[in-house]
């Protein structure tokens, strides 16, 4: 039996396309070279893809509470919450759908 509206031979979707990926690892590598730590160049980077296209890149409501998990684990040990909310959006956006 399967979830209504789930079908398993689907292909999982990427939230980014390998064109975002790029520009999302160019923005890095310049936030890098001005002196920023590399999680908070990554976290610069795809913040700036994301206003690209906002509507593109939309959480369900189980990976926003996947986000939340994670950056809840990462504050207690020991990351500012701004660190720790973006690992956690990067963690379920390597994950996928």
């Amino acid at each position: 039996m399967h979830r209504i509206g789930h079908n398993p031979h689907m292909p999982k979707k990427h939230r980014y396309s390998a064109k975002e990926h790029r520009q999302v690892e160019h923005i890095k590598e310049s936030e890098e070279a001005r002196g920023l730590p590399a999680e908070e160049a990554e976290a610069i980077g795809y913040a700036t893809v994301n206003k690209h296209d906002p509507a593109k890149h939309r959480y369900t409501a189980k990976e926003k509470r996947q986000a939340e998990h994670i950056a809840e684990s990462e504050e207690a040990r020991g990351k500012s919450k701004t660190v720790a909310k973006s690992i956690g959006y990067a963690t379920v956006n390597k994950r996928g759908r």
